[in-house]
């Protein structure tokens, strides 16, 4: 069994290496020319073709001769003049990827793409738990992109009978990061970042109701953030390695053929219970503020997965917190 992962030096490429790897597979990846990750890669047997999803060469010669592909790879981007390198990394590079799997008569056994909640999108949800058939309304140029993939991969299933299969992925985070206000997951838990999001969300009276409530070291203290009712916001995320056992499954699962999945954490979180833990696990300090708008509200109904797939995240909020604090003890 061979597979083509794309991405493979990110943190999902590198949890699905090692678990092809560890079964025996052998494993083929798209590398950019200069990735650091490269020499990792190689040093574990990975087989590496060099090049961009845009050069439609090396994206030939990565798909010819495997069973499975794992298409990782994006670029993720906001703000004035991404979009077009979203457009020719996310939305020309996937359609290279699927052109050359027909153009080279590929036999697959599977073909997974990583989409994202972005095309809902969770900050903008009409209801929770946010479920499959949830409007796809994307805000972002990133998330057109990855509603556009999603429409290629159905479409190359339904013309040409590639069997893929579309993970929309809730945020993605190692536990460690949740310590940190610039990691994935702290950063919706630590004032700083926080306040930015809201300016970032055109929420102005937020991010100054964040300033007042946060005087003193914004980076390093947690945010109690509430609606004006005092009811806490509330927050649904991945650890990384539950979201590779869920790509693994859809590699293998036959049900999984022509089908779209949420892939989220076991459940979602009050900001009370995680605030709340982290400040007894760190000691860190803690404000509250009632912001001013629509709160975030993010629950991802993962019903599907359990039941097609067989999906069991493990990591919920309160594991994570406990892993990053262990993972924390052990490097010092």
């Amino acid at each position: 069994m061979s597979i083509l992962i794309t991405g493979a030096t990110g943190r999902v490429g590198r949890e699905l290496v090692s678990i092809c790897r560890n079964r025996g597979e052998h494993v083929r990846a798209l590398v950019l020319p200069g990735d650091p990750g490269r020499e990792i890669l190689e040093n574990e047997g990975v087989e590496v073709v060099t090049g961009s999803l845009t050069n439609r060469d090396a994206v030939a010669r990565a798909v010819v001769g495997v069973d499975r592909i794992a298409h990782l790879a994006a670029v993720m981007l906001w703000g004035e003049g991404a979009d077009q390198e979203l457009f020719e990394q996310n939305i020309a590079g996937t359609f290279n990827l699927l052109n050359a799997v027909v153009d080279k008569k590929v036999k697959l056994d599977r073909f997974f793409l990583a989409s994202s909640d972005e095309v809902y999108p969770s900050l903008m949800a009409k209801y929770t738990p946010i479920d499959e058939s949830h409007p796809n309304n994307p805000y972002s140029f990133y998330g057109l992109t990855k509603e556009i993939n999603e429409r290629f991969v159905s479409y190359y299933c339904r013309a040409h009978g590639v069997p893929t299969t579309v993970a929309r992925f809730a945020l993605i985070a190692r536990s460690e990061e949740i310590l940190r206000p610039d990691g994935w997951s702290g950063r919706f838990l630590f004032a700083a970042p926080m306040r930015d999001l809201m300016d970032g969300l055109g929420r102005p009276d937020a991010a100054a109701a964040i300033s007042d409530a946060c005087r003193t070291d914004p980076e390093a203290t947690l945010l109690l953030a509430m609606d004006e009712d005092g009811r806490p916001y509330e927050f649904h995320m991945c650890d990384v390695l539950d979201v590779v056992a869920g790509i693994d499954l859809m590699l293998s699962c036959p049900s999984a053929i022509g089908e779209v999945f949420n892939l989220s954490g076991p459940s979602s979180f009050s900001y009370r219970v995680a605030v709340v833990a982290l400040h007894e696990a760190t000691g860190l300090p803690v404000v509250e503020a009632r912001l001013p708008g629509t709160p975030i509200r993010i629950a991802h109904d993962i019903s599907k997965a359990r039941s097609v797939l067989g999906y069991t995240p493990l990591r919920d909020i309160r594991r994570i917190i406990s892993d990053a604090i262990s993972q924390a003890g052990e490097g010092t």
